[in-house]
């Protein structure tokens, strides 16, 4: 599973709905024992909207008090100064790109997790979660509702994929420190409809049999034994029915998996996740892969694919690619 928690890094925007953010990142501070860090980044227009075009010393070091003040108050009216090892040299106020700012200080304390708003209305995600998303070294915490956490109901969407099973023992794990029973999340499956009704040799049920066998198998080889959580298999598109499912069990939270790193930044987090991302309602724990997974090198030798798919299976204990051990179902029997 995944390691404990050590280290949280909260970002502010210092603005009344951040107070929200910074509660649930004490919140989560005192559950885990993680240190917080908490950080405000300010770019150079936010110091000057209208005032002198000169911006001598004098003034940009009452602008920065002016912050510390703001970020200090915050700190103490959410109860994060009260957390025990949180202290004043925990609160960074720095200028720059909010995004690199908030990045480089996850790198620097090796946080376990990062904690921001995702944005202030239902269904867009923040420019600054957005980019954080792409290059962050650890999972993200996308909070919407401050309110929902700790969650009462959680969905974790899967592939069977070994990035979904990195997601899911991540999930798990963090939400095994926060107290949430495994009853009360639910990992989901979604058979395209073509999978489904595109089979010349299964008939839709056989198919829908062989998900939940293989489904079964990856919660077996990713999952503790005691306490595995509830399972569900959907048929249509991915996208459509993981937000469908957040609506109809009124999700707190969703747990997602992102694809491979890809030069400097993770440019393609997915389809779908990025589409769950943008539509989604709930708070969202997204989950990078493993630094020494080997997305960026494709396999070119025919033996070495053949390895690659068994190390797959081994670490997933599913592959929904190979279902051919039923004997077909007859033609004309569909």
């Amino acid at each position: 599973m995944a390691r404990p928690l050590k280290t949280i890094v909260i970002g502010t925007s210092l603005t009344e709905a951040s107070d929200g953010v910074v509660r649930t990142g004490a919140a989560l501070a005192r559950a885990t024992g993680a240190l917080p860090w908490l950080i405000h980044v300010y770019p150079p227009v936010a110091m000057d909207p209208m005032g002198p075009t000169g911006m001598d010393a004098q003034w940009m070091v009452e602008q920065v008090g002016c912050l510390r003040e703001l970020i200090t108050e915050q700190a103490r009216r959410t109860g994060l100064a009260a957390l025990p090892g949180f202290s004043p040299d925990h609160v960074e106020l720095v200028l720059g790109s909010p995004h690199r700012q908030i990045i480089d200080l996850a790198r620097r304390v090796h946080a376990g997790l990062v904690v921001l708003g995702a944005a202030e209305s239902h269904g867009v995600l923040g420019s600054t979660a957005d980019r954080v998303i792409r290059k962050a070294p650890c999972p993200v915490l996308a909070v919407r509702s401050a309110e929902a956490f700790p969650p009462r109901r959680v969905e974790i969407p899967v592939d069977l994929s070994p990035l979904a099973a990195h997601a899911l023992r991540q999930g798990l794990g963090f939400l095994a420190e926060i107290g949430v029973p495994a009853a009360q999340t639910e990992v989901l499956f979604v058979l395209n409809p073509f999978e489904v009704g595109g089979s010349l040799h299964f008939s839709p049920e056989q198919i829908q049999r062989f998900a939940g066998e293989e489904l079964e198998l990856f919660l077996a080889a990713n999952s503790p034994a005691a306490g595995r959580p509830k399972v569900q298999i959907r048929t249509g598109y991915p996208r459509e029915e993981i937000l469908t499912a957040l609506e109809e069990t009124g999700a707190d939270l969703a747990v997602l998996g992102t694809h491979g790193r890809s030069g400097f930044e993770r440019l393609m987090i997915g389809s779908v996740a990025s589409g769950v991302l943008r539509g989604a309602g709930c708070n969202l724990l997204v989950v990078p892969p493993p630094a020494s997974y080997p997305i960026d090198h494709p396999v070119a030798h025919p033996a070495a694919e053949d390895s690659a798919a068994e190390s797959r299976e081994a670490l997933t204990g599913a592959d929904w690619s190979y279902v051919s051990d039923e004997t077909p179902v007859a033609a004309g029997q569909r």
